[in-house]
């Protein structure tokens, strides 16, 4: 290359940059995605609600606003999921799909999804709105058990 002559960018090193950029975010997305486990929807904690259910009743009720095609959601429903026996105890879990049960989704007013709300009996005591950790979670449902009824 002669030293007087200046650098220009070919089309060549533009194809090169991008084959480069879509291999790389290949081989790192597959390493993301991989060892995520696929939902078992025989082992699920979540009751799915219908629309003769009736969710609000004495006591503590979880229930659970999501889509199916909702990466978000999925991932709040496997949190939800991992929580443990002793700290659900007490507590019934519902799951409403928002596209099936839209009177649900009405009545309560929700916004948007993943959304957690949490009744004690007929009366809203949370709304917990977004993706939430396992540990959250936890600390949640401990303290609405510790807390006394409205």
């Amino acid at each position: 290359m002669d030293s007087k002559r200046p650098f220009s960018f070919r089309p060549w090193h533009f194809l090169t940059a991008i084959l480069l950029f879509v291999t790389l975010t290949g081989i790192i997305a597959e390493k993301n995605t991989g060892n995520i486990p696929p939902p078992d929807e025989n082992a699920s904690t979540l009751t799915e609600l219908h629309a003769e259910d009736d969710p609000a009743r004495d006591g503590i009720t979880m229930l659970f606003f999501y889509r199916r095609d909702s990466d978000a959601c999925a991932a709040m429903r496997r949190n939800i999921e991992r929580m443990d026996a002793a700290t659900l105890r007490g507590i019934r879990l519902y799951a409403a799909e928002v596209e099936e049960n839209s009177e649900y989704f009405y009545r309560y007013n929700i916004s948007g999804v993943p959304c957690l709300l949490i009744l004690d009996g007929y009366i809203e005591a949370k709304r917990v709105m977004g993706l939430v950790s396992t540990d959250n979670l936890r600390r949640i449902a401990d303290r609405m058990k510790s807390k006394p009824s409205l």
